[in-house]
C-alpha cells in the first residue's frame, strides 16, 4: 500500500513538471544547435545552454518543493499511510529525475554536437566540469529547500549559485591545463580538472544525503 502511494507521489510530481522538462530539453537543444555556426554563436549558445539548466534547477526546486511546503501539501500527504522517510524519498527521487534526466540528455547532446562539429574536443573537460558544478548547485539548492522553509536561505543559495558560476568559468579557463588543451582535437582529462569534478559530485551528494537524513528524522512539519 505504502509503496503504491510512494510510486503515485513520484508520478504525480513528474506529471506536474512535465512541461518544464520538455521545455528545458527543447531550449537546451536549440542552444546547442547554434553553437557550431560561428565563434559568436558558440558563446551565445554556451551561455544559453547553462542558463537553461540553471532556470530548470530553480523552477523545479522552488515550485515542486518550497511551494508545496508553503501550501501545506506536505501535511495532507503525511495523513496518508506513508512514512516521513517514504515521503522524503519520493520527493527527492521525483525532483532528481526531473532535473538529472534532462541534465544527462543535454550533456550527452553537447558532447555529440562538439564531437561532430568544428568545435575542438579539447573544450569538453572544461564544459563537463561546468555542468558538474550545475549538478552540484542543484543538489545543494534541493537540500536547503528540504531542510528549511527560510526564504532568506533559499535566496542566498540561488544568488551564490548564480553568481559563482561567473567566477568558476574564468577560473577554469585560466588553469594552465585547460588553456593548454582546450583548442586541441582531443579531450584531455588532467588531474586538476578531474579533482574539481570529483569535488563537485561529492559535495552535491553529501549535501543531498545530509538533507535526506535530517528530513527523515523530523517529527514536526507544522
Amino acid at each position: 500500500m505504502s509503496r503504491s502511494i510512494v510510486g503515485q507521489l513520484i508520478l504525480k510530481d513528474l506529471y506536474l513538471v512535465r512541461w518544464m522538462i520538455a521545455g528545458s530539453l527543447v531550449a537546451g537543444a536549440a542552444a546547442l544547435a547554434i553553437m557550431p555556426l560561428s565563434p559568436v554563436s558558440a558563446y551565445v549558445g554556451g551561455v544559453s545552454f547553462i542558463c537553461v539548466l540553471v532556470i530548470l534547477n530553480i523552477i523545479l526546486v522552488m515550485g515542486a518543493v518550497v511551494q508545496e511546503k508553503k501550501d501545506k501539501v506536505l501535511l495532507f500527504v503525511l495523513s496518508l499511510p506513508v512514512s516521513t522517510s517514504q515521503y522524503v524519498a519520493a520527493k527527492v527521487l521525483s525532483n532528481a529525475i526531473a532535473f538529472v534526466v534532462p541534465w544527462v540528455v543535454l550533456t550527452v547532446a553537447a558532447i555529440v554536437v562538439i564531437d561532430m562539429s568544428q568545435i575542438p574536443n579539447g573544450i569538453l573537460p572544461f564544459l563537463i566540469t561546468v555542468l558538474g558544478y550545475l549538478l552540484c548547485y542543484y543538489c545543494v539548492l534541493l537540500a536547503v529547500a528540504l531542510i528549511t522553509d527560510s526564504t532568506a536561505w533559499h535566496s542566498t543559495v540561488i544568488t551564490v549559485g548564480n553568481v559563482s558560476v561567473n567566477f568558476l568559468i574564468p577560473f577554469l579557463l585560466g588553469l594552465a591545463s585547460v588553456a593548454r588543451h582546450r583548442e586541441g582535437p582531443t579531450a584531455v582529462w588532467t588531474a586538476d580538472i578531474a579533482a574539481i569534478l570529483g569535488i563537485e559530485i561529492a559535495a552535491g551528494a553529501a549535501a543531498l544525503g545530509l538533507a535526506v537524513y535530517l528530513c527523515s528524522r523530523r517529527t514536526d512539519f507544522v
